[in-house]
């Protein structure tokens, strides 16, 4: 649980900067640079991953109470 949340601070962070800055990390721009080089892709790839691990989060939270 402790890596999902870890996980969860790290890529807000990298969305939050990326969206803000324009300033996309090197992990972001390999995962992306097969598929696009629009950097639009990037924050739309990221929020789906934010949701992901979310949902993730949550369920290990509701497998505990």
């Amino acid at each position: 649980m402790k890596v999902i949340q870890l996980n969860l601070q790290r890529w807000t962070r990298y969305y939050e900067v990326g969206v803000e800055e324009q300033l996309w990390s090197i992990e972001v721009k390999e995962k992306l640079s097969v598929k696009t080089s629009d950097e639009k892709q990037y924050a739309i790839y990221i929020q789906q991953y934010l949701d992901e691990l979310d949902q993730q989060f949550e369920h290990l939270q509701q497998q505990l109470d």
